[in-house]
């Protein structure tokens, strides 16, 4: 398979910070012939066929693209025209989403891919098959480093506190500040709790923070706007770490499951204490879900097989 894959993020400085932007293509790129254009600035894609050796299969819109700025959503290349099935990965929805929908609509995109578990909402506002593609860890960061549990619950990160974002990204209000909140009032245990909207805190590195996570018995994950699990579910998982997450969407439920690889946890916060107590005072029956998330994610949740499953849903558009 032969694909032009647009994304201007792929190995850029950006990446060096957020690296998922780096990990599908790596992958993918194992699979498939890649031809990677990241010039955001395009205008027809007409030119970046031009740098293709090949024809390729699929033209494929990458997770950077989507997190461009809105004049990006503005252009029209009209794929429909061009003869190639085109592949569009929805990113970011909290940021001119209307704009991103039309973008994907206008340009005649055969597929949408997200991570967002929204896809039927986003077929019908586009007449598009969206297909979800979750994101996912990266084993040879994230893996058992055999760190000393030295606290009981960490939590690093954006606390995503609602007044940041539009309308309706969250369905909660603040819950990360809550729990962070909630677990600094208790005397009896300890903690590693940096959550914070300014980067200052923020731990500098991927191999500082999976060692901190390792660190830690217990580590909190809570969605990212509109519901999005993030990699950061499967880091912890990966870590032999308790997952210890809110309300789960249906469409992840398959992946999380509560009391099987992962802790959930009312989204109220109201049954947040007694089962934080229930396995940190339970251990046996902690190791139990921490063995099994370790064994699941390693074995179904990585880049590569978000990569396998990108692969299989380009392949049945090009058999279409």
């Amino acid at each position: 398979m032969k694909v032009l894959y647009i994304d201007p993020a792929v190995h850029t400085p950006k990446s060096n910070t957020y690296q998922h932007y780096n990990y599908l293509f790596d992958q993918f790129s194992q699979m498939a012939e890649c031809y990677l254009y990241r010039d955001e600035s395009m205008t027809s894609v007409v030119d970046a066929l031009r740098m293709c050796p090949e024809k390729p299969d699929v033209i494929y819109f990458g997770m950077g693209w989507f997190a461009l700025k809105k004049p990006a959503f503005a252009k029209n290349f009209n794929l429909d025209k061009i003869g190639i099935p085109s592949v569009g990965y929805l990113f970011k929805p909290q940021n001119f989403l209307d704009e991103k929908l039309n973008f994907l609509k206008t340009n005649g995109f055969s597929q949408i891919v997200t991570s967002v578990p929204l896809t039927e909402e986003y077929e019908a506002a586009t007449g598009i098959p969206c297909n979800l593609l979750p994101q996912a860890s990266d084993p040879s960061v994230f893996y058992d480093r055999g760190e000393e549990k030295i606290y009981d619950v960490g939590f690093s990160g954006a606390l995503h506190d609602n007044k940041l974002y539009v309308e309706g990204a969250f369905r909660t209000i603040n819950i990360r500040s809550r729990l962070q909140e909630t677990l600094r009032a208790q005397d009896n245990i300890t903690s590693f709790l940096n959550g914070s909207d300014s980067t200052q805190p923020r731990i500098p590195t991927y191999d500082e923070y999976a060692r901190k996570i390792n660190q830690c018995k217990m580590w909190l994950a809570t969605p990212a706007p509109f519901e999005e699990v993030t990699g950061r579910y499967y880091e912890i998982g990966m870590s032999k770490t308790l997952l210890l997450c809110s309300e789960i969407k249906e469409q992840y439920k398959k992946d999380l499951q509560d009391g099987v690889n992962c802790v959930e946890f009312k989204d109220d916060l109201s049954d947040f204490l007694d089962k934080f107590y229930y396995y940190l005072n339970n251990w046996d029956e902690s190791e139990k879900i921490i063995q099994r998330a370790h064994d699941d994610f390693h074995a179904k949740h990585t880049w590569y097989h978000r990569a396998q499953l990108l692969k299989t849903y380009m392949e049945g558009l090009i058999n279409e």
